[in-house]
């Protein structure tokens, strides 16, 4: 086995990558296209679940709520039916000794999976290694494997070098801590997910439930609604000079409206494309308007509450004042209305297959 393969010319997974703000389908889509199979964003985001996930932890002001692996109970899920709509076979190792997802996998393990994919000329899906635990792609390793390269959503924010020919991240003596999970892409596994298999992933994303301390699918609406509400001014600092700092707050308050700006919107391009290949199927079209509703209610009730989409101190300062606060939480229900009515239109099309 060589010691060091570098893979050239993988397209950048990074935020706003084809459009797309999360990780997971961005990371799809660029392996995808690499390996040649080119795809679209809106259809690796539908077919993964995360078009159709809101998550909440009620325990907890959580900067890990939007994270797509919560999409479902099952952590591997989204990864699994992303292998899927690329009509792969997915492989995945997790490590040793981490407790949300009991891998088994040491560094050797690990090390020694990801050598072998780039060494096939297949970029790796992970779970880290730089930033949060939130997907990634290894694209080459270097010294035996002690080095590896590749493409973060986080690798522009310091701490790690980059190539100077490809500009991937270079991490040198990477911790195992750091990489909780690989997954591999592995030649043709048959057709992609079919319609029904789609619409079932979605509403299973959707459905209300509780999972643990996380409230899931429709019942994070209420979840949402209720930390926004019960906000005290213990959750923020003003310094001397007047700049607010709710980082917490506005953090999982700014992932909520991305994750169903980035989710719904796609989603609702998603239905608009299958009501125009089946004209026959009213139930397309109404979904997608539901769904379509979503991203507008939060550009001007929620974004118009807090004076932009940015999380700065002036959207701070009026995240602060109760009456924001209320007008968030209006729309919270507007939006919940929305889902609900896509629900169970998609329950009634599951019906027809």
């Amino acid at each position: 086995m060589p010691q060091s393969t570098v893979l050239k010319g993988v397209p950048r997974a990074k935020y706003t990558a084809f459009g797309g703000i999360t990780p997971l389908p961005i990371c799809l889509k660029a392996v995808s296209d690499y390996l040649g199979n080119p795809v679209d964003y809106t259809w690796a985001i539908v077919a993964c679940g995360g078009a159709f996930r809101l998550v909440w932890d009620t325990s907890c002001w959580n900067g890990g709520n939007v994270d797509v692996m919560l999409a479902y109970a099952d952590l591997e899920r989204p990864f699994r039916q992303g292998a899927q709509a690329l009509g792969r076979v997915f492989r995945m190792l997790w490590r040793k000794g981490c407790d949300w997802t009991q891998g088994t996998a040491d560094r050797e393990a690990m090390k020694a999976f990801v050598m072998a994919e780039i060494d096939r000329g297949r970029p790796v899906l992970s779970v880290g290694p730089v930033g949060p635990p939130e997907a990634g792609l290894l694209t080459g390793y270097r010294d035996g494997g002690e080095t590896l390269l590749g493409w973060s959503m986080f690798q522009d924010w310091g701490g790690v070098s980059t190539d100077a020919d490809e500009g991937y991240f270079i991490l040198e003596n990477w911790k195992t801590a750091d990489l909780h999970g690989v997954m591999s892409l592995e030649g043709a596994a048959g057709p992609r997910l079919d319609e029904s298999a789609v619409l079932k992933n979605a509403v299973d994303a959707l459905a209300g439930r509780q999972e643990g301390t996380y409230a899931k699918g429709i019942a994070a609406y209420a979840a949402w609604k209720r930390a926004i509400l019960d906000v005290t001014d213990k959750e923020f600092t003003v310094t001397g000079e007047g700049i607010v700092d709710s980082a917490g707050v506005m953090m999982c308050q700014g992932d909520a409206t991305d994750c169903l700006t980035d989710g719904r919107h796609n989603a609702s391009l998603y239905f608009r494309g299958l009501a125009e290949k089946v004209p026959g199927q009213p139930l397309y079209a109404k979904v997608a308007d539901c769904f379509g509703r979503v991203a507008p209610l939060i550009e001007t009730k929620i974004f118009g509450a807090l004076g932009g989409c940015r999380r700065d101190p002036p959207q701070m300062k009026n995240l602060m004042r109760p009456e924001t606060r209320r007008r968030i939480a209006d729309c919270i229900d507007e939006l919940e209305a929305a889902d609900r009515e896509a629900l169970e239109l998609m329950k009634k099309l599951l019906e027809t297959f």
